[in-house]
């Protein structure tokens, strides 16, 4: 099957996936209103993202997960989950459409390119599987290494017929050629347990931190793993607690507060290293709207200084909101205020051809005081 691509090949040098020194120029970053500041934080709506990302047609219009990665040649790549590739009309409804397991878009500036197997008009996921109604893969992190984009996706599949039966099984990494994003193999680097590897990376002094959500009851605890930046395909190291081993030390991995006790995550979350310090920014569980950060003076913490960044608004209709994420090669230059983007979703899966608002990213801008 032909891939879809719409892509501008240019020359370019080598970057990492978090470069929060890049500042993409073609946008407008001073269109920004409703700003509010807590103690420790200000925060302003992305408007130009915003904007960007309220989408008509031609190619994805909706989605979640919101991952991203800077390409070599300033581009960057949206890694999406369950996505709509359709019409929106002018009322912001669409018509009745199904949802293709991933999608990748490209953006250059203000444009953007919609990646998927098939074609628009007859779209399949652009990491597909052999029996994708059963089993599909969700993006998680991503990291460019040399001419390669590296993706962690997660593979699951379907254990029922409802909404909710669904079953993790393993992290694969997904290796595409650059600058044309084409797949060029994929690699499974962790299997079944509690812990889902992938949800976050962090490039920092010669190692590749892969950061993992371990569900616990009905909670959900962060666990790293890493791997030589020169050899992303290295057996992994886990951290203990204490030190680094060679084989997964269970719940004694948990990363942990200051007090001692584990930090909870949302199943997707950053570590960045942002503004002289490491920043662990994650939404609070059973989908609430709080977004709190912590602070630490190494990649496995202990974090500190938990601090209330947000709370997402209400939306009319019941609409939740999860999965708050950094994006740090957007970095606003009037500011320096980091972007960061949270998903939405409707309780009812109808309400989405009513308002294509209901299923999107939306952006606002982070500064720590």
């Amino acid at each position: 099957m032909t891939k879809y691509l719409l892509i501008i090949s240019i020359a370019f040098g080598l970057h990492a996936c978090q470069n929060p020194e890049t500042i993409i120029t073609e946008l407008d970053y001073n269109a920004e209103e409703n700003a509010s500041m807590s103690s420790g934080v200000s925060v302003t709506d992305a408007t130009p993202f915003n904007n960007l990302f309220t989408r008509y047609g031609n190619g994805w219009t909706g989605g979640d997960a919101t991952y991203s990665c800077l390409l070599p040649d300033g581009r960057t790549v949206w890694m999406f989950g369950d996505s709509f590739l359709d019409t929106v009309y002018a009322d912001r409804s669409r018509p009745p459409s199904g949802l293709v397991r991933n999608v990748f878009m490209i953006q250059k500036g203000k444009k953007f390119s919609t990646l998927v197997s098939g074609s628009i008009d007859e779209p399949e996921a652009f990491v597909n599987t052999p029996d994708p109604d059963n089993a599909w893969y969700w993006p998680g992190d991503a990291t460019v290494i040399d001419d390669n984009l590296f993706v962690f996706m997660e593979y699951f599949i379907r254990t029922g017929t409802g909404a909710w039966d669904f079953e993790y099984q393993r992290t694969d990494l997904v290796k595409f050629s650059l600058p044309d994003i084409s797949e060029v193999s994929r690699t499974t680097v962790w299997e079944g347990g509690d812990v889902i590897f992938g949800a976050a990376i962090l490039e920092w002094e010669g190692y590749i931190y892969i950061y993992g959500a371990e569900t616990f009851s009905f909670t959900k605890y962060a666990q790293v793993a890493r791997v030589p930046a020169d050899d992303i395909y290295a057996d992994w190291e886990y951290f203990n607690g204490v030190s680094w081993q060679d084989t997964f030390p269970e719940d004694e991995g948990r990363l942990v507060k200051a007090n001692g006790f584990p930090v909870d995550v949302s199943a997707q979350y950053s570590v960045v290293y942002y503004d002289g310090k490491f920043n662990l920014l994650t939404q609070e569980g059973f989908l609430g709207p709080k977004i709190h950060s912590y602070f630490s003076t190494s990649p496995t913490g202990p974090w500190k200084q938990k601090t209330l960044v947000y709370e997402t608004p209400d939306f009319d209709g019941d609409v939740w909101t999860y999965n708050a994420f950094m994006h740090p090669q957007f970095i606003n230059p009037s500011t320096g205020a980091i972007l960061v983007s949270y998903n939405t979703n409707a309780a009812n899966f109808f309400d989405l051809f009513s308002n294509a608002d209901y299923y999107r990213p939306y952006f606002i801008w982070v500064k720590f005081l």
